[in-house]
């Protein structure tokens, strides 16, 4: 009896060791399959991420092409003043005036953040830096374009509706000499009020690509396409 009994001791323990080894390896089977999940997870927001902020980028770039278009025929207006209305090429003079109404924002693409953001899944990207980035995406965008709103509604709460009193939107709209018709008086150059609008939207301008919010929106865009990039 005490032969069997031992026997059968062993063959239950034997019996439970097998059974304990099935459940670790049934646990690590799981646990890879959900790693594989989260990493193929994971590699679909990279490349969605990497994708996005491309567009981004050259969209960025395109709109701050428009905003140094602003500011730098500002600058040759003010530079233009005193105004001598018998010498001054008017022309050109058409040219600058109408370069300064560009009023572009700035727009991403965010979805993929977004999808991180709404599920609270940011911990899907395991790079420590790219996961920073991209959790304060949403508020660096939001402070830069502040900026871009404050001389937006400028432009079309005070700019737009000064400057069209004294210029011609028809020609302006056929890319035509806005200063060359027959009602366009041209006292209003040497007015104060026509310098003050220039010398502020110049300065409005100049808050939105000389301020640090720019600067940090296009590093943290390049940062975010290498950290995203694969080989």
């Amino acid at each position: 009896m005490e032969n069997k009994t031992g026997k059968y001791f062993k063959y239950a323990f034997g019996e439970i060791v097998l059974v304990v080894i099935g459940i670790l390896i049934a646990l690590q089977i799981n646990n890879w399959n959900q790693n594989r999940i989260e990493r193929k997870k994971e590699s679909n927001y990279i490349e969605n991420i990497n994708k996005e902020f491309q567009l981004n980028r050259a969209q960025l770039d395109s709109v701050t092409f428009y905003h140094y278009k602003v500011y730098n025929n500002t600058t040759k207006i003010l530079n233009l003043m005193p105004i001598d209305i018998k010498t001054i090429n008017k022309d050109s003079l058409s040219f600058y005036i109408s370069e300064t109404f560009n009023h572009y924002t700035f727009n991403p693409q965010q979805s993929s953040v977004n999808s991180l953001t709404n599920t609270s899944t940011f911990e899907t990207i395991s790079n420590l830096e790219l996961r920073r980035l991209l959790q304060k995406w949403d508020e660096l965008v939001n402070d830069y374009k502040e900026e871009e709103l404050l001389f937006r509604n400028y432009s079309f709460d005070n700019f737009i509706p000064f400057i069209s009193k004294h210029i011609s939107l028809k020609a302006f709209t056929n890319k035509t000499n806005i200063l060359d018709h027959n009602n366009v008086t041209y006292t209003f150059l040497n007015s104060l009020e026509f310098e003050n609008a220039i010398a502020l939207r110049k300065g409005l301008m100049s808050d939105v690509i000389l301020g640090s919010e720019l600067k940090e929106v296009h590093e943290t865009i390049d940062r975010i396409i290498v950290l995203t990039t694969t080989k």
